[in-house]
């Protein structure tokens, strides 16, 4: 541990270095920082460091003139000065400065007004460093964040919407659904739940090919999607078959939106060529919570019986009330 006197001998020295003028310029000129000085008034006395290489003046060309000449922002300049009034130092605050010739670029100062013996000020001395490199790459690193992101909810919409369609896949769809029933909660407003099934699909696939089958599939989405609400969950739920979730729909009104994508169905005409058209049908079952289950996986198994009791029936048709009949096979 250092005594007393190797403290003294080391500041004696210290002091010895800064009454050098060799060694001082020496210490200014070798600092990778832009160096200034300013007497009270805030005329430059010293211009040095890396002042020189950072904004393209000589000395002789800022010596006695404000420092504001180096700063491009005369608000930004205020707020420096009214910060510097206030606390009498600032460390890495951030500032736009200019180079001879006007090109702007961002600067990081730290600075700290000198006093006299008896605290009165007599000028500030500044560090400045260019900032423009960090700003460049915290810029880059900025529009990879947001390709990141968008590529993120590219890859999050992927995987929560079928290619086909373009609907929510039926896990996506179930949990948006679950998601607005304990926003709306099951005492306050009704919840339905209509389950489609496009009638003899596998005989279009057979009779007219796969490629067909799959606009047969996106007529219906589209016709869906159509006739949703805004804040209506429209889903794929497997194969040809596909849910619509209404927050706030009782029974009556889930059978009239089944019945309304039913007949625009019915209506649609799919053209395979000039002679050729191709006719399609939509069976439904429809439920509702609270009315006809308490949960939203009993409300999908009475919607699925009532779109099966629908195929039975004759297919082409909404079904919004229970059978006795045995289900089977459509």
């Amino acid at each position: 541990m250092p005594v007393a006197g190797d403290l003294l001998a080391a500041q004696t020295d210290f002091i010895a270095l800064l009454t050098d003028p060799d060694l001082l310029q020496l210490m200014l000129f070798a600092c990778p920082d832009g160096v200034l000085a300013t007497n009270e008034e805030g005329d430059i006395a010293l211009y040095a460091g890396a002042s020189e290489a950072m904004f393209g003046y000589r000395p002789v060309e800022v010596m006695g003139h404000s420092y504001r000449l180096l700063l491009g922002d005369e608000q930004a300049f205020q707020s420096l000065r009214r910060e510097l009034e206030s606390h009498g130092q600032v460390s890495n605050y951030e500032i736009p400065a200019v180079r001879k010739g006007g090109a702007a670029f961002s600067a990081a100062v730290s600075a700290a007004v000198m006093k006299d013996r008896y605290g009165c000020p007599i000028g500030t001395i500044f560090y400045i460093r260019d900032h423009s490199g960090v700003r460049q790459i915290e810029d880059a690193l900025r529009r990879n964040n947001t390709q990141l992101n968008h590529l993120v909810s590219e890859l999050d919409h992927l995987a929560k919407h079928d290619q086909l369609t373009g609907l929510l896949r039926r896990g996506s769809a179930v949990e948006a659904a679950e998601d607005a029933l304990l926003s709306s909660g099951l005492e306050r407003e009704p919840f339905g739940v209509a389950l489609f099934d496009l009638d003899q699909f596998k005989s279009v696939n057979d009779s007219y090919g796969h490629l067909v089958g799959d606009r047969v599939l996106a007529t219906l989405a589209t016709v869906m999607r159509r006739v949703a609400r805004a804040n209506d969950i429209v889903g794929r739920f497997g194969g040809e078959e596909f849910v619509a979730f209404l927050p706030g729909a009782d029974l009556a009104a889930v059978s009239g939106f089944a019945e309304r994508v039913r007949v625009a169905i019915e209506r649609s005409r799919l053209v395979i060529s000039d002679d050729i058209h191709v006719s399609i049908t939509v069976s439904a079952g429809v439920a509702t919570l609270p009315t006809c289950a308490d949960s939203l996986n009993d409300a999908l198994r009475i919607a699925d019986d009532r779109l099966y009791a629908a195929k039975r029936a004759g297919r082409n048709r909404v079904v919004n009330h229970d059978s006795d009949e045995r289900r089977s096979a459509a």
